[in-house]
């Protein structure tokens, strides 16, 4: 007998079936077409359908100097309330994580605040000898500068010292001083140096936020198998006439335009990862110029929304936002599978909803979609097997642990 049977439908394989699954010991432990026992049982609706919880790879939580901002207990409630069960968290805070002792502080904070699971990441700029003393779940660098205003000065040095895939904010530095706005030439031309110097060291390297149609080109057109890339919602679903109309959507890269927005679209089938890039920062903050949106509890409506409206199928939200980072990263027990962790969300594909930042549990009381009626909600999320989120509730404590990733990377997504 299982200790949780959920009844309704799933996506398996690819294909929507409505079935069983089991969990036992806060596994996935059966997946069956015909009833199955459980001490408790949840019954989805007819509307309901129930997925993997999202990994996002990108997120910054702030905390340390900046609790104003976020902190690790809001941050994760945010993502619990999107349907995120794992956040990557992004390690340009005050103090910065680059340093063991920093390194240490942080991993501490998460495991006494975190409600999702979490990696852990360490920037890189010119510190080496201390990449060497940290076990990190992956690791950062800033080709030119953005929030922290650190940057790789010898990006080769850089990416050669990380020990696990290194994350990349592409902008060029000179070419930022040159071009404040930052053109697309600031990323395009970033990404074409990163994937030469990547060509050549062959180390695993995943590219973030690409808003560009010739950055994606420029990607797609390298073909190695140990780069891979992520795209935002807010780069799939704003352009620069967004901005402006509306200053506080500033953000590093910039909202393009209508025809780089299109591009992305008409290559989704090639993105292997969305993710939030979510970037809270105070209303003062913001107003004073502070580039990010926040989007943990929006990111995964925002894709729902679209797949109500025929632009995305649920197995592409699937494996953007939850299978393919965990094969990208190596995550060991994630992945909709008999054997991973049980961390799923309960999502109903028909309810409308306006989005009222007001209401949500990020400290960032703002959003692009404000006042927006979008089609697709969250009702529950459980993190191995457990419900921490139902009906706009975070139940519990925080349970959120560190991910297990494996030494190796996968290099097919």
């Amino acid at each position: 007998m299982e200790e949780l049977v959920i009844h309704g439908r799933f996506i398996l394989d690819g294909e929507v079936v409505t079935g069983y699954i089991g969990i036992s010991n806060g596994k996935i432990s059966r997946l069956s077409k015909t009833p199955l026992s459980g001490e408790k049982r949840i019954k989805l609706k007819s509307h309901e359908i129930l997925l993997p919880g999202m990994i996002d790879v990108h997120v910054h939580l702030r905390d340390f100097n900046q609790k104003k901002k976020e902190t690790v207990e809001s941050g994760t409630k945010a993502a619990l309330h999107g349907g995120i069960t794992t956040v990557f968290d992004m390690p340009n805070t005050d103090p910065l994580v680059m340093d063991k002792g920093t390194f240490k502080k942080r991993a501490e904070l998460f495991r006494r605040k975190s409600y999702a699971d979490y990696a852990l990441g360490f920037l890189i700029a010119g510190n080496c000898k201390e990449v060497q003393q940290v076990e990190a779940d992956f690791y950062k660098s800033f080709m030119g500068a953005s929030t922290g205003g650190i940057y790789s000065k010898n990006f080769i040095e850089d990416y050669s010292c990380a020990k696990r895939r290194l994350s990349v904010h592409a902008e060029d530095f000179m070419l930022i001083q040159k071009f404040p706005e930052r053109p697309n030439i600031v990323e395009e031309m970033a990404i074409k140096r990163a994937l030469h110097v990547a060509k050549s060291l062959k180390k695993a390297l995943h590219i973030c936020h690409v808003s560009t149609a010739g950055g994606l080109q420029s990607i797609l057109d390298s073909a190695l198998s140990w780069v891979s890339f992520e795209v935002t919602a807010h780069h799939l679903f704003l352009t620069k006439e967004d901005y402006k109309k509306n200053k506080l959507l500033k953000v590093y890269p910039p909202l393009r335009s209508e025809k780089d927005v299109s591009f992305l679209w008409k290559n989704l089938d090639k993105i292997p990862v969305i993710a939030s890039d979510h970037a809270p920062h105070t209303m003062e903050d913001k107003e004073n110029g502070a580039a990010g949106i926040p989007g943990l509890e929006t990111e995964l409506a925002l894709l729902l929304d679209a797949y109500n409206r025929g632009l995305i199928g649920l197995w592409d939200i699937v494996k953007k936002t939850s299978v393919n980072p965990a094969k990208i990263f190596g995550i060991k027990d994630k992945g909709f599978d008999i054997g991973k962790d049980a961390d799923l969300i309960v999502v109903d594909l028909k309810e409308e909803w306006k989005v009222k930042p007001e209401e949500f549990y990020t400290k960032a009381k703002w959003s692009p979609w404000e006042g927006r009626k979008l089609r697709g909600k969250v009702r529950m999320t459980l993190l191995r097997g457990e419900v921490v989120m139902e009906e706009d509730e975070i139940i519990g404590k925080p349970k959120g642990v560190r991910i297990n990733a494996q030494e190796g990377y996968d290099k097919g997504c």
